[in-house]
């Protein structure tokens, strides 16, 4: 909508968004009919959002709210940054015992920073091809789905073909006597 067509139904949109029952999952917009919206996802009540989050999950309306497997991978992320920072602390703990001087502290800290660094961009790769993966699995589904129903068609057509000579000669045949 241009800024004209808004102006121009400015009483449409605050009766949509007055009381707003839906929320569009892909743009975020709200609205109080599901209609006008791309993604619409009711929105739970009230007291279904102020329950503690046990008692949240068996409220349908709030399922999909709740933390996602997308929260799961982030945390299993954190978790693996964590023991690459305790195995980096414990190499600093060994290289403190020994006698050394500050410069090669600091390369130790400088070396951490990097192992946990490596290790993040790792886990990133890792998950971005996972994702592909998914992806390509996907879409190899859709097109093989599409290619028994081609080969459905075609099997159809081949018999439908074979039924046509058939009905063209018995109509010939009607013809002649």
């Amino acid at each position: 909508m241009n800024r004209k067509q808004i102006a121009e139904n400015l009483g449409d949109i605050h009766r949509l968004v007055v009381e707003p029952k839906y929320v569009c999952r892909s743009c975020a917009r709200s609205s109080a009919e599901s209609a006008s919206l791309c993604k619409p996802a009711a929105i739970p009540p009230q007291h279904c959002q102020n329950k503690p989050l046990q008692e949240q999950q068996s409220c349908a309306l709030l399922a999909e709210a709740l933390p996602s497997r997308s929260e799961e991978k982030a945390q299993a992320v954190r978790r693996v940054v964590e023991k690459v920072k305790q195995k980096a602390q414990l190499q600093k703990v060994i290289t403190t015992d020994k006698p050394a001087d500050d410069i090669a502290l600091s390369m130790v800290d400088l070396a951490d920073e990097k192992a946990v660094k490596k290790a993040n961009k790792a886990l990133k790769k890792q998950f971005k091809q996972q994702k592909k993966l998914l992806k390509l699995a996907k879409k190899q589904n859709k097109l093989l789905k599409r290619q028994k129903k081609l080969e459905a068609s075609i099997e159809y057509s081949k018999e439908l073909a074979a039924l046509m000579p058939e009905a063209r000669s018995a109509q010939n045949q009607s013809s002649i006597h």
